[in-house]
């Protein structure tokens, strides 16, 4: 039987492989330094928030490019 320490070993084992996988995943997704459309930078807490997604534009050029009906 498993005692509190291989428990918490366990979990936190669990939770570095999902910070892994999270990780190697936000990756894989493009990343710009700069807007493509603006070319202002791109602040760091926009590229952290969107990890799972690609991130390509600063906030005012993502809107305006949704409301033209462009999407990501």
């Amino acid at each position: 039987m498993a005692d509190a320490v291989d428990i918490a070993n366990d979990r936190m084992l669990d939770e570095l492989d999902r910070r892994l996988a999270n990780h190697a995943l936000a990756r894989q997704c493009p990343v710009a330094e700069e807007c493509e459309d603006c070319g202002d930078p791109i602040p760091f807490e926009r590229v952290q928030a969107l990890a799972k997604l690609p991130c390509l534009r600063c906030v005012e050029c993502q809107g305006y490019h949704e409301r033209k009906g462009g999407g990501l």
